[in-house]
């Protein structure tokens, strides 16, 4: 299994595990680990992230609601200079941190409406308001938004965006296929992702 900055998800949508967002962050604790894990690299600005994100997220969540796989998903921010100078990659990345720790039970939702109501690359995105509009309407509490902007989320946007270049990241959305057996690899698109997990969870 892979170990970069990102925010594994449980069943729901529920986020059990934001990594270096805060010191008490991190894992799962001891519960029992699926036998396959998908890690997904995303932008919040990219339209392929989207379409990933619309053909797949509802089977990926099946099979981590029947305990299949392990999810982390990963927000990264290497499109910000499609954003005409706002940096919305980052400061969209730094708000899925942000209520991955301050309403995890709302980041699922949270991350579906991010590409719901994804902006076109190269207008200036959505502002800090508009963004915070967007996690209120999904259930995350006002004073969560309010910290979107923090210092310690937009780090860690920074810090995940860092770490997965250094590691080979090409581009979002990155998909990584996990088990204790077989190792790690890039999904290809060459079937259905849920029909890969479940077919590495069955070897």
């Amino acid at each position: 299994m892979i170990s970069l900055p990102g925010v594994r998800v449980g069943a729901g949508g529920v986020a059990i595990g934001a990594v270096d967002v805060a010191d008490d962050a991190g894992s799962a604790g001891s519960q029992a680990q699926p036998p396959t894990q998908i890690d997904i690299f995303v932008d919040y600005m990219c339209p392929y992230c989207r379409r990933f994100e619309r053909d797949n997220d509802a089977a990926i969540q099946d099979l981590v609601d029947r305990g299949v796989t392990a999810l982390v998903t990963h927000p990264v921010a290497i499109l910000d200079r499609m954003s005409a100078g706002t940096m919305y990659s980052t400061r969209a990345a730094a708000a899925a941190y942000a209520v991955a720790q301050g309403a995890p039970e709302r980041f699922g939702a949270f991350n579906a409406r991010l590409f719901a109501d994804q902006p076109r690359e190269g207008g200036p995105g959505l502002g800090d308001a508009e963004l915070a509009n967007l996690a209120e309407q999904v259930g995350v509490p006002k004073k969560v938004g309010l910290t979107f902007a923090d210092d310690q989320f937009v780090q860690a946007a920074t810090s995940a965006t860092t770490a997965a270049l250094d590691a080979g990241l090409q581009g979002t959305p990155t998909v990584l296929l996990s088990s204790h057996h077989h190792g790690t690899f890039q999904w290809d698109g060459a079937r259905p992702v849920a029909e890969t997990l479940l077919a590495l969870a069955a070897r």
